[in-house]
C-alpha cells in the first residue's frame, strides 16, 4: 500500500458510505474501517480495480492465473435490471474472474459485489445437464429427442381437448431479449394461447409509457422521488448516482413507502403501511395541480411541503419499486400532474428481475405481442401474424401470471411451459404455486434443480451467461448485446434454441436460425444493436391492471403489516449454488421498529412466529429504525424461510407476531 487513498475517496465520494478511514499518522498510517471491523459494503470489490499496486486483491482470484494468461470477452451482468457491462476471463474454459467495463450511460464502470464474485455457479457440478423425464416419481436422464417427444405428446394432447386454453406460458426475466421473442412466438403460434406472462414475482410493470425514463436522467435531476423502492437492494449501480446527488446536496431526495432506503444526510420522507401509497400519490398529484390533497394516510401538510419539494425544481426522476396496480396508476397521476406543471419527468422502475424490460416489449404479456401490439386490436395482431406466416393468432387476452396458476391449480390448465422462473422463490402467492405445479404438467427449463423444477415433470437444461449470445436490456430500455464465450455445460442449450427444438418437435418451424429471429425483431420491435433504447410500455398496462384485495387486518395488539423486502444477496439459484458466494447471503429475519419491539417485549435475538391464516414462519427478530412504525419485514427470496408462504400474491397481508419460548436442553 502506498496510502494513495483511492480506495478510501471512492468509499466516501462514490459509494458515499464513509466506512473507510486512514489511522494513525506518519510512517504508522493504515488504511482500516472506522469501526476496526471488516469492509462491509456492496461495492467494496471496485476497491481491488482502483487499487495502483496490487495492495487489495480478490480472494477468489488471488495467485490463480497470470493477467497475461486469461482470454477475456465481453458480457453483460444478469444480477439486476441495471445492465453492467462486464468482462469475464478465462483460462483454460474455466471463468476465474469478472471485471468491470465502462460504460457511462449505464454503470460508469463500476459493479457490484454481486455482479462481480457471484459468478461460481457457473461451473457448479449440481448444475442440470441433462434432459430429466419424471418417471414414478424420480427423473430419468433422457435424450433430447426422448425429452421433445415426451413434451410434444402431452402437449398434443392438452391441444387437442382444450385448444390454447389449456396451455399457460410464464417466462423469467433472465431469458435474453430474443428468447423472450420467441417464448412468446411459441405461445402464439404453436400452443395458441395468450395465457403468457413474464411477471414472475409479483410487479406489474417495467417501465411506465411516455414517462420511461434513462438512468442518466438521475444524474440530471434536480428532485429524486423514490416510491416503494431501495434502489441498492434492487439496483445497486445505478443507486450510486443517487448517492451522489445526496451526498453533494446537487438534487433533494424524497422518499415515499413502507420501505425507506438510506442515504447520508436529512431528506423529506412519508412512511406508509402497504397499501397507502396509491392514496398519498393521488393527494401529492392534486397539491402539485395547485387543489386540496383529497383524504390519504399522510399529514396532509406534510403532502404539501413534498409537493412543493416536488415542483421546486426543473427535472423530476422518479424510482419506483414496480408493486401494486393502484400504486401505479396513482403515480401515472402524479407524473401527469407534474408535467402539466411544466417539469420534466421521468420515471424508472427498479424491479428484481433482470430483464423484465426486454421480456414485455418482446410480448411476454398477455395482452400485448412484440412491440407492444394489442392482442385484441385486430391491425396490429395481423401486422404481427404477417410477419410470423400465421393465418390467425388468438384474439383474446389471455390470463396473467396469478390467472394461471389460478386455471392449473383448478384444472382449468392442464400444461405449464416455465422458462428461467422459480415461481415457488418468487412468486408471492407459495401455496398458489404449488397447487398449480402438483396439478399440471410441467415443463421447465432452468440451470438447477430448484424449489420449482423438482415439481416439474420435464425438466431441460438452459445454458447460463457466457453460453449463449444475444441481448439484454437494462432498466432504462437501453438494448446491450453478448456473445458467447464458452460451451454450455453437457448438453445444456439456450433456451431460443430448446424452443425451436421442441417447436419441431410439434411440428411447426419457430425460426430458422438466429438471423431470421433478428430481422423479425427489428420488423416488430426495434432492431437489437447496442445503444438502442426500447420504447416504455403503454400505460394502459399499468391502467388496466386489477388492484387485489387487501387481506382482512389481523385483530389484536400484536397484528402488524407484513412488508417482504428484497435483499441484493438474498434471491435466487445463482447465489445459493455459489459455494465461494452463499455464505453472504442474509439469514432469515424479522425486522421490527423499535416501538413495535417494545411494546410487544421483544429483543434482538428473540424467535417470533409470524402468522397469516394457517401459514406460520418462524424467525430471530432484528430491530431497526429504519422499519416503518406497525410493520414487520421479512427478507423474500430465501429458502430457509419463504415469505411468500405468507402472502398471497400482491395484496398486503397482515400478520400476528407472538414470540416464541426457547427450550433450554438439560
Amino acid at each position: 500500500c502506498i496510502l494513495c487513498r483511492r480506495c478510501v475517496r471512492f468509499d466516501d465520494e462514490i459509494a458515499a458510505e464513509g466506512t473507510l478511514i486512514i489511522e494513525e499518522r506518519g510512517h504508522l498510517n493504515t488504511i482500516t474501517t472506522m469501526d476496526g471491523q471488516e469492509y462491509n459494503s456492496y461495492f467494496s470489490g471496485n476497491t481491488i480495480e482502483l487499487c495502483p499496486v496490487g495492495a487489495l486483491t480478490s480472494e477468489l482470484y488471488r495467485f490463480r492465473a497470470r493477467p497475461w494468461d486469461l482470454s477475456k470477452a465481453d458480457a453483460i451482468c444478469t444480477h439486476c435490471p441495471v445492465g453492467c457491462n462486464v468482462r469475464l476471463e478465462y483460462r483454460h474454459g474455466e471463468l476465474l474472474r469478472v471485471t468491470s467495463r465502462e460504460n457511462d450511460a449505464i454503470d460508469n464502470g463500476w459493479l457490484c459485489d454481486r455482479g462481480r464474485f457471484n459468478y461460481k455457479y457457473l461451473q457448479n457440478r449440481e448444475r442440470i445437464t441433462r434432459p430429466l423425464v419424471k418417471r414414478d416419481g424420480a427423473f430419468v436422464p433422457v435424450t433430447w429427442t426422448e425429452a421433445f417427444r415426451v413434451i410434444a405428446e402431452r402437449f398434443q394432447a392438452v391441444a387437442a381437448a382444450k385448444g390454447g386454453e389449456g396451455f399457460g406460458v410464464i417466462g423469467g426475466g433472465k431469458l435474453a431479449n430474443e428468447e423472450a421473442y420467441l417464448l412468446s412466438k411459441f405461445a402464439r403460434l404453436v400452443l395458441k394461447t395468450n395465457n403468457v406472462d413474464h411477471r414472475a414475482d409479483g410487479r406489474i410493470a417495467a417501465s411506465v409509457g411516455a414517462y420511461a425514463g434513462r438512468q442518466t436522467d438521475l444524474s440530471a435531476a434536480d428532485v429524486i422521488l423514490i416510491v416503494d423502492a431501495d434502489p441498492a437492494e434492487t439496483a445497486p449501480v445505478m443507486d450510486l448516482r443517487i448517492r451522489r446527488k445526496a451526498d453533494r446536496k446537487e438534487a433533494r431526495i424524497a422518499l415515499i413507502g413502507s420501505v425507506m432506503p438510506h442515504y447520508r444526510g436529512r431528506h423529506a420522507r412519508i412512511q406508509l403501511k402497504p397499501g397507502e401509497t396509491a392514496g398519498v400519490l393521488r393527494a401529492l398529484a392534486a397539491a402539485v395541480g395547485g387543489g386540496k390533497p383529497g383524504a390519504s394516510a399522510a399529514d396532509p401538510e406534510a403532502v404539501q411541503q413534498m409537493a412543493a419539494l416536488l415542483t421546486g425544481g426543473k427535472r423530476v426522476a422518479v424510482v419506483w419499486g414496480g408493486e401494486g396496480a393502484a400504486a401505479g396508476q396513482a403515480l401515472l397521476e402524479l407524473a401527469g400532474a407534474l408535467k402539466a406543471a411544466g417539469r420534466l419527468v421521468s420515471v424508472l422502475v427498479s424491479g428484481a428481475q433482470h430483464n423484465s424490460r426486454g421480456a414485455e416489449a418482446m410480448g411476454l404479456l398477455p395482452g400485448y405481442l412484440p412491440g407492444f401490439a394489442g392482442v385484441a386490436e385486430k391491425r396490429g395482431r395481423e401486422a404481427v401474424a404477417q410477419v410470423w406466416a400465421a393465418k390467425q393468432l388468438p384474439a383474446e387476452t389471455g390470463l396473467d401470471t396469478r390467472g394461471i396458476l389460478q386455471a392449473a391449480a383448478e384444472g382449468r390448465i392442464e400444461a405449464l411451459l416455465i422458462a428461467g422462473a422459480n415461481l415457488m422463490n418468487t412468486y408471492p402467492d407459495r401455496r398458489l404455486v404449488q397447487a398449480a405445479l402438483e396439478k399440471a404438467f410441467v415443463v421447465a427449463t432452468d440451470l438447477f434443480m430448484n424449489e420449482t423444477v423438482l415439481l416439474a415433470d420435464v425438466v431441460l437444461p438452459a445454458a447460463a451467461l457466457g453460453e449463449k449470445s444475444g441481448s439484454f436490456t437494462a432498466l432504462d430500455g437501453t438494448v446491450q448485446t453478448f456473445r458467447v464465450s464458452k460451451r454450455p455445460e453437457g448438453q445444456a442449450q439456450p433456451d431460443g434454441d430448446i424452443l425451436v427444438g421442441l417447436a419441431a418437435a410439434m411440428g411447426v418451424k419457430l425460426s430458422a436460425s438466429p438471423a431470421q429471429t433478428a430481422a423479425e425483431i427489428a420488423r416488430l420491435v426495434a432492431k437489437l444493436e447496442d445503444g438502442t433504447v426500447l420504447k416504455g410500455a403503454p400505460v394502459s398496462l399499468i391502467q388496466g391492471a386489477q388492484e387485489p384485495e387487501p387481506a382482512p387486518a389481523a385483530a389484536g395488539q400484536n397484528a402488524l403489516w407484513l412488508v417482504p423486502v428484497d435483499r441484493l444477496y438474498a434471491g435466487g439459484s445463482t447465489a445459493r449454488f455459489d459455494s465461494e458466494f452463499n455464505h453472504v447471503q442474509p439469514r432469515p429475519v424479522a425486522l421490527l421498529n423499535p416501538a413495535d419491539a417494545a411494546r410487544l417485549g421483544l429483543s434482538r435475538g428473540d424467535m417470533v412466529e409470524l402468522a397469516a391464516g394457517e401459514a406460520k414462519l418462524a424467525l430471530p427478530v432484528e430491530i431497526s429504525k429504519r422499519v416503518v412504525a406497525g410493520t414487520v419485514q421479512a427478507i423474500r427470496g430465501l429458502t430457509a424461510a419463504p415469505v411468500n408462504l405468507l402472502t398471497a400474491g400482491a395484496a398486503p397481508v397482515a400478520v400476528t407476531v407472538a414470540k416464541l419460548a426457547v427450550e433450554v436442553a438439560d
